[in-house]
């Protein structure tokens, strides 16, 4: 077993699971909020994230994949930009797919508690 710690489960890490995840987080924050308070937002959403169990962060990554792959190739190919990818969380927020609603749903809540609690200016 190759890069596995004894005892310590192996954590998701795909590298386009993790620019995608940014970009949605970024799109659901408040856009007053300066710099620093967006780093803090960033990182508590994060430490989140890869401190789920593994079986929920497994479909959380899944979905990530599966919802991102189209932003990240328009990214990777130069067609893309941020405010595609807000338009389109917007869109998602309202889908009457489900597991796509859930999932903005989930960043949102995420988003919107470390605005509230972690950067009480923000509120």
């Amino acid at each position: 077993m190759l890069g596995v710690t004894r005892g310590v489960a192996p954590k998701v890490g795909l590298r386009p699971v993790l620019w995608f995840e940014r970009r949605v987080v970024d799109a659901l924050m408040a856009p007053s909020l300066p710099p620093d308070a967006r780093a803090l937002v960033m990182s508590y959403v994060d430490e989140t994230l890869h401190v789920m169990p593994e079986h929920l962060r497994l479909g959380v990554a899944g979905e990530s994949v599966l919802f991102g792959s189209v932003p990240w190739l328009a990214h990777a190919l130069g067609r893309g930009d941020d405010t595609a990818i807000g338009r389109r969380i917007e869109r998602w927020s309202t889908s009457r797919f489900d597991p796509l609603r859930q999932y903005v749903r989930l960043f949102h809540s995420l988003v919107l508690f470390a605005e509230h609690e972690l950067v009480p200016d923000a509120a």
